[in-house]
């Protein structure tokens, strides 16, 4: 009897001992799988973190680029708006002196004074180039008038220097288009000017029909039979 309960308490031992290694060892792949899942959540969790940190910062990269490239256009519209004006205001102020410089070479001419030929080419000369430089950067429709505006003066100019000051006609046809045709002329210019600029004219401005007006005023001049015929004066503008 007493090696019974001997070998019934070995065997309740033993028993124990394969249930607490049997514990041991589940804890031990629990800690094991624990600490996987931890390793792993957190390299995991890095390389999230890391993911998210790249697109961002191609997100911000890219967002970068987008102001700098709207940056530059913005810089480049303004440029071409500000050499716009520069341009305009040269051959509006250009159209004016050359008109100036024929009305004063007339003058002097029919005055019985010797006129100063270099100043009157110089004018002509300014205005040449200024036209020239608008033609690069102006819009079609205000290089329409500056294109007729310029064939006026030219005309004018041509007319001052071939003139025949004992000719009484030819000088009253050549006032009168010196006057009336290239004093509109250059006032039409410079409302064509405002408008390409976007300064709007006045709701009753007929540009257009304004423009037709001179060319045929010039027209008319060019090809004039008589000199003391008056010829249609085109509506002033102020």
């Amino acid at each position: 009897m007493r090696e019974r309960g001997v070998l019934e308490r070995r065997e309740q031992w033993g028993g124990e001992s394969c249930w607490g290694a049997e514990r041991i060892a589940t804890m031990d792949w629990t800690n094991v799988a624990v600490a996987s899942i931890t390793v792993v959540g957190t390299l995991g969790g890095g390389i999230v973190t890391q993911a998210f940190a790249i697109r961002s910062k191609r997100i911000d990269a890219k967002v970068q680029r987008d102001n700098r490239a709207e940056e530059l256009r913005e810089l480049t519209r303004k440029e071409a708006t500000d050499e716009k004006r520069t341009v305009y205001a040269g051959l509006n102020t250009t159209a004016h002196s050359c008109r100036a410089a024929i009305r004063h070479y007339l003058d002097e001419k029919c005055g019985g004074r010797t006129p100063d030929l270099a100043k009157f080419e110089a004018a002509r000369e300014a205005l040449r180039d200024s036209y020239s430089r608008a033609q690069m950067v102006v819009s079609d429709r205000a290089l329409d008038f500056a294109s007729e505006v310029n064939r006026c003066l030219d005309v004018g100019h041509r007319a001052a220097l071939e003139l025949d000051e004992n000719d009484p006609e030819a000088v009253a046809a050549l006032y009168r288009f010196v006057d009336d045709s290239l004093g509109f002329g250059v006032r039409l210019l410079r409302r064509a000017i405002r408008e390409d600029l976007g300064i709007e004219p006045g709701a009753d401005a007929d540009l257009d029909g304004h423009l037709v007006a001179l060319r045929s005023r010039r027209h008319e001049f060019v090809r004039r039979d008589t000199a003391d015929a008056p010829a249609h004066q085109p509506e002033l503008l102020g």
